[in-house]
């Protein structure tokens, strides 16, 4: 499973809370970071770089997200 889809939906949620421009905020970012966020998908196995960009992606916006061993 995707572990980069799975903290991209965490993050959305975390920082969103259903605001739609703060959706856009978190995908924009992620984007800019060099994250296709529509082209991720539970499926998808993506390298460790792409998981460290969400996670520091997260500790901008002050936000934790899980870990994964």
């Amino acid at each position: 499973m995707g572990k980069a889809k799975i903290l991209i939906d965490e993050l959305i949620e975390k920082k969103a809370k259903g605001n739609a421009f703060q959706i856009y905020n978190v995908r924009m970012k992620l984007m800019l970071k060099g994250i296709m966020v529509d082209k991720i998908t539970e499926s998808s196995n993506e390298p460790f770089d792409v998981v460290a960009k969400i996670y520091e992606v997260a500790k901008d916006f002050n936000i934790e997200l899980r870990k994964f061993n």
